[in-house]
């Protein structure tokens, strides 16, 4: 098992470490990456917040990369707010596991509305609390889980790690709903089980799971369809951009 006491730096080479020898784990990244791409629906460009060791951008090199971490498989080291783009610039920004990092997820939320030109998109891909979600991140999770947070500030004042979450601020940000001040409406929140990936045991393991016990995770997701938002352990979440008609908001 991986050793968590270990610095951001470190994590982030590690990560790379295990991604190089599991194509199990890399097939399960590569259809959300690919799933978040087509939630853009064309737009451009794209801007990845929190992108770590790169592994979105392999796969769509067209997309700017920004961490808070530095690294070499970055385009730009910043943090999520404030971010370094103009104004109505971006058609898309996309991110995977990070809104549960974020310090101040609704001011990062006013951002990215700020970024985004009318009609661009935010998408991610973030835990989501049901009762056996909850479980799981609450006891056998290396990150937090406590639905007694305030959304506002998650973290409190204390001196926060980049890699330090709280799995259930994706729950708490989308059970507030938009403010009416919001550039963000939501255009999806799908959420699903994610039986392949747990299959995987994520990075926590360097030693690669047999294909065809992710195979059949996979044949089990299908099968819970019905039933998934009873038991989801992640979800699929699509902000647009309000845009300007004859002016007025659309």
């Amino acid at each position: 098992m991986l050793n968590a006491v270990i610095s951001d730096e470190e994590r982030i080479k590690q990560h790379r470490a295990v991604w190089a020898v599991r194509p199990e784990l890399r097939s399960v990244y590569r259809e959300w990456f690919a799933q978040l791409w087509r939630c853009l629906e064309g737009r451009r460009p794209v801007v990845e917040i929190g992108a770590g060791p790169g592994f979105f951008k392999d796969c769509f090199p067209e997309l700017i990369a920004t961490d808070v971490i530095s690294g070499p498989d970055l385009d730009v080291v910043c943090g999520a707010n404030p971010l370094p783009f103009q104004s109505g610039s971006l058609g898309g920004v996309v991110m995977l596991d990070v809104l549960h990092h974020l310090p101040e997820p609704l001011e990062f939320l006013n951002e990215a509305g700020r970024v985004l030109r009318p009609g661009g998109r935010l998408v991610m891909i973030e835990p989501w609390i049901t009762c056996p979600s909850y479980l799981l991140y609450r006891y056998f999770h290396d990150e937090n889980c406590s639905l007694r947070i305030d959304i506002r500030q998650p973290f409190g004042r204390s001196e926060k790690k980049a890699f330090d979450g709280n799995a259930a601020i994706p729950f708490k940000v989308l059970k507030q709903g938009s403010s009416e001040n919001s550039l963000l409406y939501l255009v999806r929140a799908d959420p699903f089980i994610a039986l392949p990936y747990l299959a995987t045991l994520g990075f926590k393991t360097a030693r690669s799971i047999p294909q065809t016990i992710v195979d059949i995770a996979r044949f089990s997701e299908r099968l819970l369809s019905p039933v998934r938002k009873l038991l989801a352990t992640r979800i699929l979440i699509v902000w647009e951009r309000v845009g300007l008609v004859d002016g007025f908001l659309s």
